[in-house]
């Protein structure tokens, strides 16, 4: 039995606007990605801690930043055109400069000044202290 993709209409009018007009929505955009710049996090508890592992490959710890304020993590930053890259006559451009920032509620209380955040191999990895008590003021993490 034939079952017709319902998207077949969209992507023969997205193939014809980028044929058209490559420029107008700049080199290579794609109506699929475009939106997707919310890297894949997973969230579990180890024992008394809260660990967060982020995937963003292509990034260097100096483009990510960690806030974590009121039991919630911020995570931020992009990437940067590299030196050099402007310019030169690319045939096809498909990684794109661009900013990102999300933001996750935390399931348990944790204690801030217990975080550490560290960046390896395109995985971004936070561990926080499950706590009891009192609730402390939030910091910005340093990246390792």
């Amino acid at each position: 039995m034939f079952v017709p993709d319902p998207y077949e209409k969209l992507k023969r009018m997205r193939k014809r606007l980028y044929w058209e007009f490559p420029d107008l929505f700049g080199k290579e955009f794609d109506f699929f990605t475009a939106g997707a710049r919310t890297p894949p996090a997973d969230l579990r508890k180890e024992r008394n801690e809260l660990v967060l592992s982020v995937e963003m490959p292509g990034l260097s710890k100096e483009d990510i930043r960690v806030d974590l304020h009121d039991n919630r993590v911020r995570i931020s930053g992009g990437r940067k055109e590299e030196k050099g890259e402007k310019g030169k006559g690319f045939y096809r451009k498909e990684r794109l400069l661009s900013a990102f920032s999300r933001e996750l509620a935390l399931p348990e209380e944790v204690d801030p000044s217990s975080a550490r955040a560290k960046y390896e191999n395109g995985v971004l990895e936070i561990r926080m202290r499950i706590k009891s008590g009192q609730k402390k003021k939030g910091k910005q993490l340093v990246i390792r």
